[in-house]
């Protein structure tokens, strides 16, 4: 008989989801070997389809599970649809390379999906998550957790920064 997947145990946190994109960042993405498979379409527009898997010469370092105060390293596997026209990514599906067998962590699988936000007072727009679900097949239970993301608040600091040369330290006053 098949079961359906509960949702995530309260003490399970999913924390960085929104920051998977981050895989295509100059820092990240030569851990990671990539192939184009090609142009399709992403909800009716163009979309590049690219693979991605962890290198097996360069450390997991992009994801990590920790239990109590360990950290186990994850090495992960998956399909991107990145924009034709602007090269922001529209959509991510993840998974695991290999189990985690210390943590019974035998699945692993998440669906990504991006949009473009506006932040008028900026002038400025960033492809953000729209969307996020998670399947685990965690210590022999199955999992799920869907997260929907609104509602953005840009948090920016504006520096204007005067240099002057330092000024005297005013005179002692007189001892009485």
């Amino acid at each position: 008989s098949q079961t359906s997947p509960s949702t995530l145990p309260k003490q399970l946190a999913t924390r960085g989801l929104a920051a998977f994109a981050l895989i295509f960042h100059p820092f990240y993405v030569d851990d990671f070997a990539m192939t184009c498979e090609g142009l399709g379409q992403w909800r009716g527009a163009p979309a590049w389809q690219v693979r991605f898997a962890q290198r097996s010469d360069k450390f997991p370092r992009f994801r990590t599970y920790q239990v109590g105060t360990r950290r186990f390293p994850v090495k992960i596997k998956g399909r991107a649809w990145v924009a034709a026209d602007s090269f922001q990514v529209f959509r991510l599906e993840v998974d695991l390379l290999e189990p985690i067998f210390e943590i019974k962590l035998q699945t692993e699988h998440l669906n990504i999906e991006y949009r473009p936000v506006d932040f008028p007072k900026r002038k400025l727009q960033l492809w953000l998550p729209e969307s996020a679900e998670l399947y685990l097949d965690f210590r022999g239970s199955r999992h799920f957790r869907r997260h929907s993301f609104s509602e953005f608040l840009l948090f920016a600091v504006d520096l204007r920064q005067q240099i002057q040369d330092p000024q005297e330290p005013p005179e002692p006053a007189p001892a009485r």
